[in-house]
């Protein structure tokens, strides 16, 4: 089988595509014929060892999001599963034409979705509803800032945030960005590669300043959301796309009034009840929110998909096809 393989870390050029054999499932797993995998930061931060969390280690399969039909079981899971279609995340392996599985971590894909929404939700669709309802508790009249709007996470938080009743302000890198975010309801759009973002954030909320600001971003805007968090708003930070941030000073903080919080969707999910997922299921099945695909790339040109996400090319969620609609 077709196999992308990093067996160390590097740039987009250490992916490369293997002939492998199929795998057989042991105790407690699944093979899984893939159908499309998602492009996750966290395959580009892996590849590139920029991480510590959740990192499976060289040499490792990336695909940290996929989604397929189940082709087999192991010992001890229900026969009945075999041919069903399935979502993964958190447990790699999905670049390649098969992959295995803990039976456990499965999530069944609903009938509504086609493969492209399977492969594009069981991440970003969850996050988004647990930044705004469970992490940022966003409540109607609230103005929320929502950094790499133009991305899969950041095109949701714009979407679920409005239908709670907040004024979005949707921050996105470059003219192009901001005319493709146009359609999904933000109620501002600003160029945060222009330097003056922030006094346009405190202008857009009628001067007090964001009540919370959603960044994925980080790196040299990290420390600058201070300029424009309102008093007794909440910055939540969910991942460093752009690298590391400043320290953030306590006595900034304390001037200012805020808090600061980190997200990470799996520790959220184990409070929620599984409210998320009803929510999400219902409204992207309904066509009330939409998980916009920007490109689809084939498994041959996945370094291609790493090297466009790194240049901040990419719009929307990025897939890669591989045994496509199953």
């Amino acid at each position: 089988m077709r196999t992308a393989m990093i067996r160390q870390a590097g740039g987009p050029d250490a992916i490369a595509i293997e002939e492998c054999p199929v795998p057989e499932p042991g105790a407690g797993e699944v093979l899984i014929e893939v159908a499309y995998a998602a492009l996750n930061p966290l395959d580009n931060h892996a590849r590139a060892n920029r991480i510590d969390w959740m990192h499976p280690g060289f040499p490792f399969v990336p695909g940290f999001e996929y989604a397929g039909r189940v082709a087999a079981v192991g010992e001890g899971v229900d026969p009945a599963l075999e041919g069903q279609r399935v979502a993964v995340n958190g447990l790699w392996r999905g670049n390649a034409e098969f992959a295995l599985a803990d039976a456990a971590r499965l999530e069944p894909v609903p009938d509504a979705f086609d493969w492209r929404l399977a492969a594009s939700y069981s991440t970003c669709a969850y996050t988004a509803w647990l930044l705004v309802h469970s992490a940022g508790r966003v409540q109607p009249g609230m103005t929320v800032a929502v950094h790499s709007a133009a991305g899969a996470v950041g095109v949701l938080v714009t979407q679920v945030a409005k239908s709670a009743g907040a004024t979005v302000i949707a921050l996105a890198g470059g003219p192009g960005k901001l005319e493709w975010l146009q359609p999904y309801g933000a109620d501002h759009r600003i160029d945060y590669l222009q330097p003056e973002w922030p006094e346009q954030v405190r202008a857009a909320s009628g001067g007090k300043g964001a009540d919370l600001i959603i960044d994925g971003n980080a790196g040299d805007n990290a420390l600058r959301n201070l300029e424009c968090i309102a008093p007794l708003g909440k910055i939540i930070f969910l991942g460093a796309t752009a690298g590391k941030g400043g320290d953030l000073s306590i006595s900034a903080l304390i001037g200012k009034c805020c808090a600061v919080e980190g997200f990470v969707q799996y520790v959220h999910q184990a409070h929620s009840g599984g409210r998320e997922k009803a929510a999400m299921q219902e409204a992207l099945a309904s066509g009330q929110w939409s998980i916009p695909i920007g490109r689809c790339y084939p498994l041959a040109e996945l370094a291609e998909a790493h090297r466009a996400w790194e240049a901040r090319e990419l719009t929307g969620r990025t897939l890669i096809e591989i045994g496509g609609d199953l």
